[in-house]
């Protein structure tokens, strides 16, 4: 008895066995649509503002010079913020930087909260991560995947995209969008003046500080 496909008619062999009209029922049907929750819808990602309009951030060397100028704050403080934008590798942690600077974390962070009062939305903790962010930035190259960005700052790519929601307010993908001079400009002008309540030479007054909101998960 030869067996014919029930679609094509021709008689089937080893390349071609025969199928049942169910199987071509089920590969008929059109692929089903993603659950919800699996595919985000896309976005516009955020445009950098043009350079001229962004205050020019400081360089590392020159922010740590100017906290060490800074005799508003405490002694043990402003050491300890100038050797982490002095430091080769990220200083992740208050109890590394109080090892670094030759001091107790809990003195750090009295003298943290002391300067920029005790309700202010911004940590000692939070300085260390924008310092990690803006280098993240200025590594990066179009070409560079954020994970081998990561593995040269000796951090876990998790890391960097936390910081750059928490700090931000974007994805690595928004991030990878922007300038580190536009990323620069946001810690100086958000984050800053809260170190800074009198200004700085040559800046607009400050404004205060407002944490990006939180995406909906």
């Amino acid at each position: 008895m030869t067996l014919h496909h029930s679609r094509t008619g021709t008689p089937a062999n080893e390349s071609t066995p025969a199928r049942s009209p169910d199987v071509f029922r089920f590969a008929s049907r059109p692929t089903p649509p993603p659950a919800a929750g699996q595919r985000f819808a896309p976005r516009d990602l955020p445009r950098p503002a043009a350079a001229d309009a962004l205050p020019q951030p400081a360089t590392r060397g020159a922010l740590a010079a100017e906290l060490r100028r800074s005799e508003h704050l405490p002694a043990r403080l402003r050491q300890a913020l100038a050797l982490a934008c002095d430091s080769e590798r990220p200083i992740c942690t208050v109890g590394k930087l109080a090892t670094m600077a030759g001091c107790d974390r809990r003195t750090l962070w009295n003298q943290w909260r002391n300067t920029v009062g005790r309700e202010a939305p911004v940590r000692l903790e939070d300085f260390l991560h924008w310092q990690l962010l803006l280098r993240a930035m200025t590594i990066k190259e179009p070409a560079m995947a954020w994970a081998d960005v990561a593995d040269r700052l000796g951090v876990h790519p998790h890391t960097v995209a936390r910081l750059a929601r928490q700090l931000a307010g974007r994805t690595l993908r928004e991030l990878s969008a922007c300038s580190a001079s536009t990323v620069g400009a946001e810690f100086e002008t958000g984050f800053l003046p809260h170190l800074f309540p009198n200004g700085r030479e040559g800046d607009s007054p400050p404004r205060a500080y407002e944490p990006p909101a939180r995406r909906a998960s």
